[in-house]
């Protein structure tokens, strides 16, 4: 999509009064031409909506005025480290009269692009600029805004679209073709505009609480996700894995023994592992991975096939979050694949078919491992099912159907090939062989169907990385306030959270959240995760601590309006650990506290149209009226899908 305008991120919060300023408010003098909705098209109300919910929503800064005298204002310099694209200004604004009021404006003092928001005998009047010297337009709703009446008046742009909300309710849309734009420069005002020397517009209303929101397209982001399955009774069949009593054609197999070609395929077919980071040694049969290093087998048709055995006799010698052993499709890319990896120590099989799942993966965990002693592996793949062998027991036996044929990279052992930036994933210790081969019989055990698959999980294992998403997908690059991860949690002080960007994973209507939290201070609302802000007008659900009782609070817009409806668990334990569940189904909310229901609620609607960023521990809006963050220490999040 093209973009074309740039909101001033802001420099300085320092709040103001207006010093040489008159409060005439004639109306607006806008210099150059005025070309009143010359260049836009009217946008239908709901395809104005249908535009906006592919956006996502986070807060640049916000102001509370609402103790302030009514002259009081805000004037801040623009900065562009945090210039954005796409825009919305969010305003409680009362106005006294008819005449024409500023509610904020942007760069009108500067040399390049600049806007303002005004109210007008009850009508939003939106002015804007492309250049320093270009001509003003101008777009008038009808009226909406009564006189001495508090209302909430949002402007947002996305892309060419602009629309105009009061009081939550959208009252008009257009697009806006009137011209490519550069940059603004200069000041954003609140409450008054610098236009014109002596017309503030500025002493016949007020502005209560003002936010202004950077917007960004959202983005179709791969999920590593994760099968979780009940606990069943599985035949154990403890098979004599030296026998090769099942498979009998290797494609490929590494056995290490040769220290001058460690890679070398012992079957002849060719498949030959080189390095693909780091150096990977032999000693004496065994191939040494130091957390550094990984090999590459080019992907060809022979191993590119649905139904397979993998076997491995591995010793790791460290657990981590992700260390993989064989990858045949790197997380994160958009094309089918399978991987076997252990995840804090416990052996874990990945599973995607990009026609059937689009970019989730379907990852089923099975037992964990012990460090420093040799474990012997064997994965089974037959065309609907997945079953999981550790030393002779069967940890995972569950359908999967699909065609897992598409992939596209090299595999790699040790490793992951495509070594993203900001986590590694390797897998640290020996290995006595890897081999793959060509299915050809089942292992006894009972296979069950998958019942939810985890989708996030923040768990705090990374000092580093406070807020990594085990997935790999929905981690935060940064924090608000201090949040520090020590001993596996995260530790907040009442003043920090994580924002997480809204992705389409989190648009959906049947999910559960589990949580293991301890709190040390109790206050008014305290957020363990909010899908979206209290105070906002769309969907949306909120898990958090009111005066140390749990809480959920969930909405759909359409069914709801803007009333929460608020489910009341029981009071948490203070400075104890409480393990918390909130499953939101098609027709209930269900709250669990330590293992019993507290809490059930029937739901109708359907809450997945969110608009805002993610936020743990606080409110991701912040507005400036209250803050809502949770003081103490979390161990995880979770985010599953049902």
């Amino acid at each position: 999509m093209k973009k074309w305008y740039a909101i001033p991120a802001l420099a300085s919060m320092a709040m103001i009064g207006m010093v040489g300023c008159s409060t005439e408010s004639s109306s607006s003098s806008l210099t150059g031409s005025v070309s009143e909705e010359q260049n836009v098209i009217r946008v239908n109300i709901a395809d104005a909506q249908t535009h906006l919910a592919k956006y996502r929503r986070s807060v640049l800064e916000s102001w509370d005025l609402s103790g302030s005298t009514a002259d009081s204002t805000v004037s801040v310099d623009v900065d562009t480290t945090l210039q954005s694209d796409n825009f919305a200004v969010d305003a409680d604004v009362q106005v006294e009269d008819d005449s024409t009021y500023t509610v904020a404006s942007a760069g009108v003092d500067g040399d390049g692009a600049a806007w303002m928001i005004q109210v007008e005998g009850g009508a939003i009047v939106y002015s804007w600029r492309n250049h320093g010297n270009g001509d003003w337009h101008k777009f008038k709703t009808d009226k909406h805004i009564e006189k001495k009446t508090l209302a909430n008046v949002r402007m947002e742009r996305a892309g060419k679209i602009v629309v105009f909300w009061v009081n939550g309710q959208i009252i008009a849309a257009f697009k806006d073709d009137s011209g490519k734009v550069v940059q603004v420069s200069g000041k954003l005002t609140i409450g008054f505009d610098i236009l014109v020397p002596g017309q503030c517009h500025c002493g016949n209303g007020s502005v209560e609480q003002i936010g202004v929101e950077n917007i960004d397209e959202i983005e179709d982001t791969p999920i590593d996700s994760v099968q979780v399955i009940d606990t069943v009774e599985t035949v154990v069949d403890t098979i004599d894995l030296t026998k090769d009593s099942v498979i009998t054609e290797w494609i490929a197999e590494w056995d290490f023994n040769d220290a001058a070609n460690v890679g070398l395929d012992v079957t002849g077919h060719g498949h030959n592992a080189t390095a693909g980071e780091g150096t990977v040694v032999s000693d004496s049969g065994f191939a040494r991975f130091d957390g550094e290093s990984g090999l590459d087998v080019v992907l060809k048709n022979d191993i590119n096939i649905n139904e397979f055995v993998v076997e491995a006799r591995v010793k790791p010698t460290k657990f981590g979050t992700m260390q993989n052993i064989v990858v045949a499709e790197p997380p994160g890319r958009g094309v089918d694949g399978w991987i076997l990896r252990v995840d804090e120590g416990v052996l874990t099989v990945h599973l995607r078919d990009t026609d059937k799942d689009g970019d989730d993966w379907n990852a089923f965990p099975g037992k964990e491992m012990v460090l420093n002693e040799w474990s012997d592996i064997r994965l089974e793949r037959s065309a609907d099912s997945i079953k999981l062998i550790q030393d002779g027991e069967v940890t995972v036996a569950a359908a999967y159907k699909g065609d897992l044929t598409q992939m596209a990279y090299n595999w790699s052992i040790g490793y992951d090939g495509m070594n993203q930036s900001f986590h590694d994933r390797y897998f640290i210790g020996e290995m006595d062989y890897i081999r793959f081969g060509v299915f050809k019989g089942f292992t006894v055990g009972a296979v069950v169907e998958k019942s939810e698959w985890l989708l996030a999980a923040w768990e705090f294992n990374e000092p580093t990385f406070v807020g990594l998403d085990r997935m790999a997908n929905n981690s935060t690059k940064v924090a608000v306030g201090n949040p520090t991860v020590a001993d596996t949690t995260v530790s907040l002080d009442g003043k920090s959270g994580l924002p997480i960007s809204l992705s389409k994973v989190f648009q959906r209507n049947t999910f559960a959240v589990s949580a293991r939290v301890k709190p040390i201070e109790f206050g008014e609302m305290q957020n363990i995760i909010a899908a979206e802000p209290p105070g906002r007008y769309g969907d949306g659900w909120i898990v958090r601590v009111d005066e140390g009782v749990l809480t959920v609070h969930f909405r759909d817009a359409d069914v709801d309006g803007t009333e929460w409806n608020v489910l009341k668990g029981k009071e948490l334990a203070l400075g104890e650990w409480n393990d918390i569940r909130v499953e939101r189904t098609a027709d209930s909310v269900i709250v669990y506290q330590n293992g019993q229901r507290t809490a059930w609620a029937g739901a109708s609607g359907d809450v997945s149209q969110l608009g805002y960023n993610i936020g743990i521990a606080y409110d991701a809006v912040n507005q400036a009226k209250h803050d809502r963050y949770f003081n103490g220490e979390i161990d995880y999040i979770r985010f599953y899908g049902l």
